[in-house]
This record gives C-alpha cells, structure tokens and sequence, in this order.
C-alpha cells in the first residue's frame, strides 16, 4: 500500500512538473517596450496678455509645467485645444503613506476597469501660492508610464499590431496655452517670469514574447508539487505504520506464553 502512494505520488510530481514545464514554454503573453524620454518644448511667450502657448504631435504621457518668478496670489490655467487630459494636484507626489500618487487605479468591482483619481477636463488651473509652481498633467490612461507594458496577443504579428496601435492612438495634435491670470479671470502682465515645459515621449523601441526560464519554473513546480504530496503522504504513512506496529504488537500478545519465549 506505501509502496503504491509513494509510486502514485511520484507519477503525478512528473506529469504536473512537466505541464509546468510545456506551459512556459509557449506563452500568450508580450512584451512591449517603448522609449520614454523627457523632452522640452519650444514655448512662444506673450508675457504682456500672460500667455503662453505650444504644441504636440507625438505620443506623450506626463505633461510638466513649471513657472519660475511667478506673481503670488494669481491663478495658473493650462487649457488644451485638442482634447481631454487628467490632472490633479497630487499628481507626481505622495500619498499619506508615502505611496505614489496614481490617476488611475484598477476597478476592484469588477477587475477589468480603471478608476480615474485625477479631474479629466480640457482645461485645469492651480492657484499660485509661490513663486516657483509646478504642473503636471497625464494625456493617456493607455501608454504606459514604466515605458513597458504586457498583454495577450495570438502572435508576432497580431502583438505588434496591438503594440503600434497603442502608441499611435495616443498620438494627438494639440495646441496648448499657458494663461496667468487674477481672480476675476483677467490676464495679468508676467514679464519677467519664466515657463518652461517637458514632456515625456513613447516610441516602440521592441515587441517580444515574454519569456521566462522553464527549467527554474519546472525545478519551483516540482519543489511545490512534492511539498504538497509530501503533506498529503505524512498522515497516511504515519497511520499505515501505526497500524503495521499495532498489528505486530497483537499478534505478539495472542501467541502462547512458551512461544514467546
């Protein structure tokens, strides 16, 4: 009987661990890879209506402004002429447990969705609380913001496919303008101010399929496999020993008192 657990046991340690093994060796999933880089932007400046104004054409994630020798107590409005952006004024900061400030986060209702945290509007202003502000902005919830990014494809193809589409889609013509203005939304003279503006661009630089090593994955398989077994073996082995000294021990107590001597 231990002799057939144990041979069972084994058997299937083999055949899940090859499965493990075969498994790996054909995956679904790519990786997609991207530059991401941060560039300057060319700004023309009409300091004297507190306007400043530039464009973008590429696919870009992160949106920085930052105004240098700015008029305390004004309002700085970002609008953008060729669609909708998210901003928030944590954004690029912490959270109260020192975590990073995210816009989106996955929708745990129903794990397939994003939860948006940041305002999404064409236009988004901050008060001017200091000389030196800092703005930024998101422009896509589908680039990635590592540069990298995984997802299931049927093929090479059909990946880089899914891969350039993603980046291309994001690619958006916009004409920005940069605005200083009071409370009562008026444009206040800034001469002698300075802004300057960055984004960060994603380019594909490689499409590949996700690899990853099946012999260590096979050698884990197995190691988790015949830890489980081994579980599973100890409480039927121990009963089948106690049982095999049991029936030794009765066996001694029924013989004749002369055969056991």
């Amino acid at each position: 009987m231990l002799r057939t657990i144990i041979g069972l046991g084994l058997t299937l340690v083999l055949i899940l661990s090859y499965a493990v093994y075969s498994a790996t060796l054909d995956s679904a999933f790519y990786l997609a890879e991207t530059t991401n880089s941060e560039n300057s932007i060319l700004i023309e400046e009409d300091p004297s209506n507190g306007s400043y104004s530039f464009e973008t054409n590429t696919a870009i994630t992160w949106l920085n402004i930052t105004i240098d020798n700015s008029p305390v107590g004004t309002i700085l409005e970002v609008s953008s002429l060729g669609g909708v952006w998210w901003h928030h004024p944590n954004l690029g900061g912490l959270h109260e447990d020192n975590t990073p400030f995210q816009c989106f986060s996955p929708d745990t209702s129903d794990y397939e969705g994003l939860v948006e945290h940041c305002t999404k509007s064409s236009t988004h202003s901050i008060d001017v609380d200091s000389q030196i502000e800092y703005f930024r902005g998101l422009l896509s919830q589908d680039l990635p913001l590592s540069g990298s990014w995984a997802f299931v494809a049927d093929n090479s193809t059909d990946a880089n496919e899914i891969a350039n589409e993603t980046v291309n889609d994001s690619i958006l013509e916009r004409t920005w303008v940069v605005r200083m203005t009071d409370e009562d939304g008026v444009a206040i003279n800034t001469s002698g101010m300075g802004v300057s503006v960055s984004v960060v661009e994603h380019e594909i630089l490689d499409v590949a399929p996700y690899r990853i090593d099946p012999f260590t994955e096979m050698i884990w398989g197995m190691t988790a496999l015949i830890g489980c077994f081994g579980i599973v073996l100890i409480l039927p082995t121990a009963l089948y020993i106690a049982a095999s000294a049991k029936s030794k021990k009765d066996a001694i107590a029924l013989k004749p008192f002369d055969e056991q001597k």
